[in-house]
């Protein structure tokens, strides 16, 4: 029988218990750690495990477990920021993680939108001061350095450099820039289950989903793009694609918001409008829901797509409806 006695001792046990673990933690999480200065270098793809023994084996920290389980919690793990990190001092757990999650390194930070083509992500890498563009195209344009980076055959990085904030650091050589923005690339992808050794045909998928990365409006359209692309191909018709006519302008430094006929009959096997193939290669550097949207096109039946002039495209079977709404939007520009 239960009595009131060791009930009482029961619960003065739960609390002691209690008070020792919320100790423990404050110690380990909230009370700050006077160390030495460090430099920690954080590369591409490295967990929060790894970061907390060397942190813990320099002395910026109590405690590798704690570190782990709190990086957990609030997803620090997932979001590492590359780069060099001048940590220790007088700082506790907690803001020792806060300054890896907010980037605070000994680099450049450069955020590279989704859909940048490789010209304007060297563009701005070489404006940052990191890197010329000389050197960055010549590595970024070597079939050789391709393969070794991506163990694809491809004439170019264009692709496979991944869009998204990266804070490099300033002693990295052109060569590891890429590499970063490769590896990067390969682990989110690697992350959404998709694994590119085990796809041979992945590369003309890559280039498919480049267009419709920049065909593509809200993200829930991607599939309906990438659907209308893939039947086309298989109907031997032209992408006709402004956004692959729009790549061969950029490159020789031409911006237009509408195109003209004369666009769309450039010599180039980039142009979609007289080739009924997919390009040679990408046109820019897709985000991860396209390059899924090309991996899994939606089923339909649709043809055609036209921008509505309101951020959406909208998606038609026949020709005949197509040049109606065609003519619908023209009278709205009007």
């Amino acid at each position: 029988m239960i009595t009131e006695k060791t009930l009482k001792y029961a619960f003065y046990l739960l609390m002691s218990v209690i008070l020792i673990l919320l100790i423990v933690f404050g110690v380990n999480i909230l009370i700050p750690v006077k160390s030495d200065q460090i430099a920690l270098r954080v590369k591409p793809g490295i967990t929060a495990t790894t970061i907390a023994s060397q942190l813990r084996e320099k002395g910026i920290i109590r405690s590798a477990g704690m570190f782990t389980v709190l990086a957990k919690l609030r997803n620090t793990d997932r979001n590492l920021i590359a780069g060099t990190y001048t940590l220790g001092g007088r700082h506790n757990l907690l803001q020792t993680l806060k300054m890896l999650e907010e980037g605070h390194t000994s680099a450049v930070r450069i955020t590279f939108p989704e859909g940048l083509s490789l010209q304007a992500t060297l563009e701005r890498i070489d404006k940052s001061g990191l890197a010329s563009y000389a050197a960055l195209d010549s590595l970024a344009s070597d079939p050789a350095v391709v393969y070794e980076l991506t163990g694809i055959k491809a004439p170019t990085l264009e692709g496979f450099l991944y869009p998204e904030t990266y804070a490099f650091d300033i002693s990295l050589s052109p060569l590891e820039i890429l590499r970063t923005m490769v590896v990067q690339f390969g682990s989110r992808l690697q992350k959404a289950g998709i694994d590119i050794r085990h796809l041979p045909d992945f590369y003309p998928k890559l280039i498919l989903a480049s267009i419709v990365e920049r065909e593509s409006g809200p993200v829930d359209e991607r599939k309906l793009v990438a659907g209308v692309l893939y039947n086309r191909l298989q109907k031997q018709m032209p992408l006709e694609s402004c956004a692959t006519v729009d790549y061969i302008l950029e490159k020789q430094g031409v911006h237009r918001r509408v195109l003209t006929l004369q666009d769309t009959e450039i010599p180039s096997p980039y142009n979609t409008y007289i080739n009924d193939k997919l390009p040679p290669g990408p046109i820019c550097n897709p985000s991860l829901s396209s390059i899924e949207a090309a991996l899994h096109p939606a089923q339909t039946d649709y043809l055609f797509f036209v921008a509505d002039r309101n951020g959406r495209n909208v998606f038609s079977i026949t020709g005949e409806e197509h040049f109606r709404k065609i003519e619908k939007y023209r009278r709205k520009d009007w």
